[in-house]
């Protein structure tokens, strides 16, 4: 070849080195940027969940169309539309006083609204309008004298109308109730059977003693208080008979005239559903009790930080949510979550005079608006003549637009225990919203903590099993053994996880719950007596261990592994007899509560212990194996054993390699989704128990996210969760593979 051929082959070796070399530098920054905006997508759909509330004012316009569309039709437009009632007395359509609507939660567009018509002649009739006309609800009741008729209130719950009236002392209250058969009616009906419409229930009442001042109703829990502290009432469900209205289940002190740390209650609300209770006191403070349990006391759960300074004057609670507004003196609005306490928004609203005339709060029905009225009112016989009936909505003079749609989301109610209705204590819980009157429960703890688990677990069977494969193939084992053993370990790398997870779940989950106590002796049992076994073959005469070369004793301990396999499932029911009363399962329950589910934390740590081996196994051999051989040659040459070269010198050459590959390791366990899918139960728990289920947070994406509603409150925190996933793996690869090629040796080969 001339000179000028071999340059010319020079150039190009040249030309495509840099060529070589851009590409893979392109591709590099390619999987950056992927990365980069794989992280910036996941950002982005999570970050409206930590967004807080944000409200507009409503315009006139607006405001006016929000009245007309909630207001009674009739009643506006006809001021004596009381004498087209039928089947009413002549006498008693004389007088109109007022017309108070009921506070129905659970009304929709659908249903008729109930309202309680005051009668000149002291009485209230319950009537139910519609575009088909107005019928009367049950029988008139002749209301008492000495009740704050202007504190009035009327209620649905269910199939059940409350009425309930403070004394004008404020020494009690008057408790009312009419037993509904179809509290919510539909137009038609009412035009196609008037005489379905016929009443046949009759008012109970019931005094209840007692300061009240203040009250609150929803579901079964009716609250009265005054200045220093609160009644608690449970409601009966009867709707006949001689059973109470309400029972007196505990009285709580908040303030006294003597504590001046201890504010007067100003204000109280119950919550949507009947288990929460929100208590506003003279310092602007509020304060959330609920019900742990059914039909027990209110306990308090927590302290807002409110953001007011005044008085509380008023509340409202959402019709949909454990949400609520608070006013206080000053015109200072504020919006809450009663789950964890959370503060959505705080805004100065009104002015203190609007204020101090008395100012009412109602959510609209999908809690998208917020409205402020004058303060609905009971009047007196013969004050209302020709004005037009007030309903909860009829007098609003101010409103606002909310947009809060991850109210239920927040960084407390994520990672923080929070202390949910029902519950004995604050708790972790990953719950999505059911049937009946539970808030969402979303708190990324109980799967980030399954995550956690089962990698730890998986990682305690796979570094045993494949650091001590890789020590023995990298320093013990002869090239030929190790040519031919080494392919086939990390073969086993390439056996779908998925055929792992099914094994496990239908064979290996059963197996260990029937065969329990042979499989936790087992883990004793095998690696202790393969330990003394060995031990006792270095005691033994030289003659004896010369007849099994050093390179074969791993095939030495093959008929040893059988005999201690036979000692285990020989002795194992000996055991659970002795010390156990014959049964591991039900003495673990009933000394320690721990149960015991088929699909738990110990098979699926079985299950990815040996998805996670083979990668395990070949990085640790890896970095046993990049050893300089002068380092154990030179142990061998002072006179150290192969333990001792292997414990002093090669382990410590090797560790940042060995400590990468566990990191790596750890890595793919946490992503791993189909075992423990499988076979971890999907029970999202916070506990340390193997006998227990978990769910990582893999499996929740692989679950929950095809079922999500595109943009909801679920659908973000899963991306959240997944952001988490991650961040996770990829700073935990990202470091150990940093770690490994910051600490390798610069002269690699194997030294066996």
């Amino acid at each position: 070849m001339s000179a000028v051929d071999a340059s010319r082959m020079q150039r190009r070796r040249l030309r495509h080195d840099r060529l070589a070399s851009l590409w893979l530098t392109a591709a590099g920054l390619g999987v950056m940027v992927i990365v980069v905006v794989m992280l910036a997508y996941l950002v982005s759909v999570s970050w409206p969940l930590l967004k807080p509330a944000s409200v507009t004012s409503l315009p006139q316009q607006a405001l006016e169309q929000q009245v007309s569309d909630q207001q009674m039709p009739a009643a506006q437009t006809d001021p004596d539309w009381l004498s087209t009632l039928p089947d009413m007395p002549l006498a008693a359509r004389d007088g109109l006083a007022a017309v108070l609507a009921s506070d129905d939660s659970t009304a929709d567009s659908r249903t008729s609204p109930l309202a309680g018509v005051w009668l000149a002649d002291d009485r209230l009739q319950v009537v139910q309008q519609s575009a088909a006309g107005v019928r009367l609800r049950g029988s008139a009741i002749e209301v008492p004298a000495g009740l704050e008729r202007r504190q009035a209130s009327l209620m649905l719950s269910r199939d059940q109308l409350w009425l309930r009236i403070p004394y004008e002392e404020g020494d009690g209250l008057w408790l009312a109730r009419l037993a509904l058969s179809s509290p919510h009616v539909s137009a038609g009906a009412l035009e196609d059977d008037a005489a379905s419409q016929t009443p046949h229930s009759e008012w109970q009442q019931q005094w209840l003693p007692g300061p009240a001042r203040l009250s609150s109703q929803q579901g079964r829990l009716l609250v009265t208080a005054d200045r220093d502290g609160f009644t608690q009432w449970q409601l009966s469900e009867a709707s006949t008979g001689t059973k109470p209205l309400a029972r007196k289940l505990a009285h709580h002190a908040v303030a006294s005239s003597a504590s001046a740390s201890s504010p007067a209650i100003t204000a109280i609300s119950v919550l949507r559903g009947g288990r929460s209770l929100i208590v506003g006191d003279a310092a602007g403070g509020l304060s959330h009790y609920l019900l742990p349990a059914h039909a027990q006391p209110l306990v308090k759960a927590g302290v807002f930080d409110s953001g007011l300074s005044a008085p509380v004057v008023t509340m409202a609670a959402a019709h949909h949510s454990l949400g609520f507004a608070a006013l206080d003196a000053n015109g200072r609005l504020g919006l809450y979550l009663a789950t964890s306490e959370r503060r959505r928004q705080v805004l100065d609203w009104l002015d203190a005079a609007r204020v101090a005339a008395g100012v009412a709060l109602e959510f609209d029905n999908d809690d998208r608006r917020l409205l402020a009225s004058a303060t609905r009112e009971a009047r007196l016989p013969g004050q209302l003549a020709q004005d037009a009936p007030l309903g909860a909505l009829g007098k609003a003079y101010a409103g606002l637009a909310i947009h809060d749609p991850h109210q239920a989301v927040g960084l407390d109610a994520i990672f923080g225990k929070v202390w949910y209705e029902g519950r004995a204590a604050p708790e972790w819980i990953w719950q999505l919203e059911s049937t009946g009157t539970h808030e969402p429960r979303l708190s990324l703890v109980p799967i980030m903590w399954g995550t956690l688990k089962a990698a730890l677990v998986g990682l305690l069977f796979a570094v045993p099993l494949g650091l001590g494969c890789a020590i023995h193939v990298a320093c013990f084992m002869a090239p030929r053994q190790r040519s031919r053993i080494k392919p086939l370990l990390e073969m086993m790398e390439a056996l779908p996880t998925v055929v792992i997870g099914f094994i496990a779940a239908l064979v290996v989950a059963p197996f260990v719950e029937r065969e329990l106590m042979a499989v936790l002796l087992g883990l004793v049992l095998i690696p202790l007596g393969t330990m003394v076994a060995g031990f006792l073959w270095t005691l033994s005469p030289r003659v004896w261990r010369n007849l099994l070369p050093e390179n074969m004793a791993a095939f030495g301990l093959l008929p040893l592994l059988f005999v201690l396999l036979w000692m285990d499932v020989t002795i194992a029911g000996q055991v659970e007899q002795w010390w156990f009363d014959g049964d591991l399962r039900q003495w673990l329950f009933s000394h320690y509560g721990i149960d015991y589910a088929q699909r738990n934390t110990l098979v699926t740590g079985m299950a990815l212990g040996l998805a996670v081996m083979p990668t395990l196994f070949t990085l640790s051999e890896d970095a046993l194996s990049s050893v300089p051989r002068g380092l154990a040659a030179g142990s061998a040459a002072l006179g150290a054993t192969p333990w001792q070269s292997l414990r002093r010198v090669i382990l410590p050459a090797a560790a940042v390699g060995l400590f990468s590959a566990m990191m790596i390791g750890m890595g793919r366990a946490v992503g791993e989704t189909m075992i423990v899918l499988m076979v971890a139960g999907n029970t999202p728990l916070v506990d340390a128990s193997l006998f227990e289920g978990l769910r990582s947070l893999a499996a929740t994406l692989a679950i929950e996210l095809p079922e999500a509603e595109v943009g909801s409150s679920h659908y973000r925190l899963l991306f959240l969760a997944a952001l988490a996933l991650f961040v996770f793996t990829f700073v935990v690869n990202t470091l150990a593979e940093v770690l490994r090629q910051r600490f390798t040796p610069p002269n690699q080969g194997s030294w066996g």
